[in-house]
């Protein structure tokens, strides 16, 4: 017959902040930056992001181990003790 539609799975700040393991204040961020689509819920339910939005966003922030053997490695800070 017709080919199923994939459902659409929205998920809440909350469980956003779960899967990222970051603050719901960070999953705010993220969205007003741009970097995480979201839509709103009428007025009182708030932010919803869509499943597969989430793991776009998650795969484009991975990084790979291409180019590191290109980078100096970072110099060691100098500690310094503590007088009391």
């Amino acid at each position: 017959m017709g080919e199923k539609q994939p459902t659409l799975q929205l998920l809440t700040i909350a469980d956003v902040a779960r899967v990222l393991a970051c603050s719901e204040a960070n999953v705010y961020a993220i969205i007003e930056s741009g970097a995480l689509p979201y839509l709103t819920i009428g007025k009182s339910k708030g932010y919803r992001v869509d499943q597969q939005d989430l793991a776009e966003f998650i795969q484009s922030r991975k990084k790979g181990k291409q180019g590191v053997e290109d980078k100096a490695p970072r110099p060691r800070p100098r500690l310094r003790h503590l007088k009391v």
